[in-house]
């Protein structure tokens, strides 16, 4: 089970990931940009609890985001929002545009069906495992 689950991580990621090899991100790196744009001055830890991953991982890529003249990041307190700059502004919404051909492409190769059952299991196995 681990191995075949990993092979299509791995394969869905290659896949997502083709569509962004202009902005020299990864899907995940995009993925959370277009949170930040759905939602002006989201926290670290929103960002943490909305992609599942670690509050260390979502500084690492707000950190590469800064870097490359991508989003913002003030603190009030111990509280760290984050925003989208100028520079993100001008390529985010083709970004969003690519990111929904990377979903339509995988639904055209495996159907709309499966991509939807597929996304509906591994959201509920993960907040069970999540439970635990």
């Amino acid at each position: 089970m681990h191995a075949i689950t990993n092979s299509f991580s791995r394969e869905i990621t290659q896949h997502f990931d083709a569509y962004f090899k202009e902005y020299n991100l990864a899907t995940s790196y995009v993925e959370l940009m277009l949170l930040v744009q759905k939602h002006d001055d989201i926290t670290q830890k929103q960002l943490s609890g909305m992609m599942n991953l670690a509050p260390s991982t979502i500084t690492r890529f707000i950190q590469k985001l800064k870097k490359s003249g991508l989003v913002e990041k003030s603190k009030s307190g111990r509280i760290a929002t984050i925003r989208l700059t100028k520079k993100a502004d001008a390529v985010v919404g083709d970004m969003q545009k690519s990111y929904n051909k990377a979903v339509q492409d995988l639904e055209e190769k495996l159907g709309k069906k499966f991509v939807h059952t597929t996304e509906q299991l591994l959201q509920h196995g993960t907040s069970v495992l999540t439970q635990q």
